[in-house]
């Protein structure tokens, strides 16, 4: 049986999912900081663990909001809230960003910020023993060049995850842990973008252009 997967519903799914969490996992932070205030200090390995939790969960909607949902439409993204987003996503993991833009890139249209994030979550991922995770944004012509590299003991995307990345995996195949890169080469797909794949001991690395001719001519004029 084919699946058919329809991006624009897939990110107001996520949309409404990550709007009905965020508010109950605010409200838990707030809690988590009246009690540490009327604790009196008891408590305090309790009250820390639960609210780095929630913290957690809150930095993650976040990012989902924007890598999968609906936000920011097609008006793109900041190339600074981007960062400051994969920075909050991998915060409290193994994995360490270290994360360069060219200053005459003012931001990502379309789908090309979400494109950004995905990919590097899907790197991240492929990081099971942590490491350190580059990110480069750079100009080229009339478009950016994305290069994402992974370096990390057992670094290694997952073969099937590898396919479906790529569009080479059949749409029936399709399940929870390869839907994320699928979306990937959705969004991909919808940006115009390029996005090669290198593998080697240790290390996984994509090189993605996405053409941004209107942000680019703006940010020259």
């Amino acid at each position: 049986m084919s699946i058919q997967v329809d991006l624009e519903i897939v990110e107001l799914v996520c949309s409404r999912l990550c709007h009905d969490m965020v508010g109950p996992v605010g409200a838990a932070t707030n809690g988590i900081e009246l009690l540490r205030e009327v604790s009196g200090g008891l408590h305090g390995d309790i009250i820390d663990m639960t609210d780095t939790s929630a913290r957690t969960a809150w930095r993650r909607l976040e990012f989902f909001r924007v890598a999968f949902g609906s936000a920011g439409g097609r008006g793109g993204w900041g190339t600074n809230e981007l960062k400051q987003l994969a920075g909050n996503m991998l915060r409290d993991g193994k994995v360490r960003l270290d994360w360069e833009t060219d200053p005459a890139i003012p931001e990502l249209e379309g789908r090309g910020g979400k494109l950004a994030l995905n990919l590097l979550l899907l790197v991240a991922e492929a990081m099971p023993r942590g490491g350190l995770l580059t990110a480069r944004l750079s100009r080229e012509g009339e478009a950016v060049r994305l290069a994402l590299t992974g370096a990390g003991q057992n670094a290694a995307l997952n073969p099937r995850v590898a396919s479906t990345v790529q569009g080479r995996l059949p749409p029936g195949e399709l399940d929870s842990r390869v839907i994320l890169a699928h979306l990937a080469w959705l969004q991909a797909r919808d940006a115009a973008a390029s996005v090669e794949w290198r593998f080697a001991e240790n290390l996984v690395a994509t090189d993605a252009l996405i053409p941004q001719p209107e942000v680019l001519a703006t940010a020259a004029e």
